[in-house]
């Protein structure tokens, strides 16, 4: 069975470990593609006429394996979705708005809100996640955003001015110390908020998948905790890559792409870090690929979108202290845009990568009773 927030085994149950991981969903066919007749269903939540609830990859699990440890939300939680879209009277849940409640066994099933059988599924669920609580996500990032916007504009104030020295008997040590005194402090607290950023937003995302109203300061405090875990797999995760850049490039390439769900890793599951990221990312190489490259891409383009930009209001970069310091606060607005956008896509990458190697579902996530 599993803890609080990771879903590893608890050495005190007794109950038989569960299956190996498969794709829950890869036989899958919508079995009742078009809206039931009207009146009343055979029973609210029953699965659809046909459905073989105690087929591998969804509802019961094999014989000998009970629950998750969690189960399902009990009644009164509300499904995944707009605020207060809990199971109204009268709802019809096989009609087009779908009920995202979880499922009650090992595997994910067709209304889980975070595994998805293919790309396009796990394409709607991150910007479904998107539009659910943008909102608090934009505000865990924008706290992070105050010293990197510190960065921006010491940086502007220090630089204009400034020429290239090229006779080397002219520069002093004090040409390089004076401006890197004056940013380094802004840049260590930029970098310790973006990582307890990440794992918070991170853990809005997850407090919603799970039935919850997200909470800000609940997530803040449950970033700050994996904090110093996340800083020392972060360590060991720049050295790899670094060291991969070092032979050819491409092994770092590669390693950057593995690591990309480290995150959600050091925040979900305690105790695992790099090595983990390896398991997952392999157990369907294809899936996991398709994913990461799609995540990769979209930093890119926000990168590009954002050079050209700054290319616009300053083609020769050699602007005044009054347009270095707009371009700064532009580039934070950037960092934050791309931090909403792409958390989500990283955790429903993770949870795919995840469901395809062991028995795992969003139940799996939500926090014991």
């Amino acid at each position: 069975m599993s803890d609080n927030a990771s879903g590893r085994p608890d050495p005190s149950d007794p109950s038989p470990d569960p299956p190996p991981g498969q794709d829950p969903w890869k036989d899958y066919v919508d079995p009742n593609p078009t809206p039931p007749p009207a009146g009343p269903l055979p029973g609210h939540g029953a699965p659809p006429p046909g459905y073989d609830q105690g087929a591998p990859g969804y509802g019961a699990p094999p014989p000998g394996y009970g629950p998750p440890p969690y189960g399902a939300p009990g009644p009164g939680v509300p499904y995944y979705g707009a605020p207060g879209y809990g199971p109204q009277p009268g709802y019809n849940p096989y009609g087009a708005q779908p009920a995202y409640g979880l499922p009650s066994g090992y595997y994910a099933g067709p209304e889980d809100p975070l595994v998805s059988p293919d790309y396009a599924g796990w394409f709607r669920r991150s910007f479904t996640l998107l539009a659910a609580v943008w909102q608090p996500m934009t505000l865990v990032q924008l706290m992070w955003a105050v010293p990197l916007l510190a960065v921006g504009i010491a940086s502007a104030l220090v630089q204009p001015g400034t020429t290239v020295v090229t006779d080397p008997q002219t520069v002093t040590f004090d040409d390089f110390l004076e401006p890197l005194l004056v940013i380094l402090p802004f840049s260590l607290a930029a970098v310790v908020i973006a990582m307890v950023g990440q794992l918070a937003t991170l853990d809005i995302l997850v407090q919603r998948a799970t039935g919850r109203t997200p909470s800000v300061p609940e997530a803040l405090k449950n970033g700050l905790r994996r904090f110093f875990p996340l800083l020392g797999w972060q360590i060991l995760a720049g050295l790899t890559i670094l060291l991969g850049l070092v032979f050819c490039i491409l092994p770092g390439i590669y390693f950057a792409v593995v690591l990309m769900v480290l995150t959600p890793i050091v925040l979900l599951e305690r105790g695992q870090g790099i090595g983990r990221a390896f398991q997952l990312f392999h157990a369907d190489f294809g899936a996991a690929l398709a994913r990461v490259v799609t995540v990769f891409g979209f930093y890119i383009a926000f990168a590009v979108v954002e050079g050209i930009f700054t290319a616009a209001v300053d083609p020769t970069a050699r602007a005044n202290t009054g347009v270095s310091v707009f371009l700064a606060f532009v580039s934070t607005g950037f960092s934050v845009a791309a931090g909403v956008v792409i958390s989500p896509m990283v955790l429903t990458a993770y949870a795919d990568m995840r469901a395809r190697r062991e028995p795992f579902s969003t139940a799996y996530l939500a926090p014991r009773p």
